[in-house]
């Protein structure tokens, strides 16, 4: 978890070069730090308090605290549910938001980030396996990002955010 923790921040760091170049909006460039490193910060909990659980598993099995079982599994779907999701999902949409005003991202890509971002803050909870949006999301992002780089400069200014 550590790495993929580093990972995110390395993605962090190349979309916000991708986006800002020096002129974004500063209310969004601080939404898009603040909620990227408030939905890492989670994540690092949540996996350090299921690593906890999962060792105290076998005791709990033998002296039959179930309850603690249950207070701790209950605790770690709220945060990943309600919590770092919902955080994911401002990271979604202020990470589009910061596309689309700067016109690096095309229009399909910043549709798909707002839906997304949608799915993570209203369905989440309610929707099994919702929480996979955020991962496809940042994965055709970052996507996006690597075939613009990879491109040459008169390409990326031709082509526009109408794509």
């Amino acid at each position: 978890m550590p790495f993929a923790g580093v990972f995110f921040l390395w993605f962090m760091g190349a979309v916000r070069d991708h986006v800002e170049h020096g002129q974004a909006d500063r209310f969004f460039g601080t939404l898009f730090i603040g909620s990227g490193l408030l939905f890492i910060a989670m994540v690092f909990v949540l996996t350090a308090w299921v690593d906890g659980l999962i060792a105290a598993a076998g005791t709990l099995r033998l002296t039959g605290q179930l309850a603690s079982w249950e207070f701790g599994r209950h605790l770690a779907l709220t945060l990943l549910a309600n919590y770092a999701m919902r955080m994911a999902a401002v990271f979604t949409f202020c990470t589009t938001t910061m596309g689309h005003r700067m016109g690096v991202f095309p229009r399909w890509l910043t549709w798909f980030g707002v839906l997304a971002g949608l799915v993570l803050m209203f369905l989440v909870s309610t929707i099994a396996w919702s929480e996979l949006v955020f991962p496809a999301w940042v994965l055709v992002l970052s996507g996006h990002v690597l075939w613009s780089s990879l491109r040459p400069p008169e390409a990326r200014e031709a082509s526009g955010a109408g794509e």
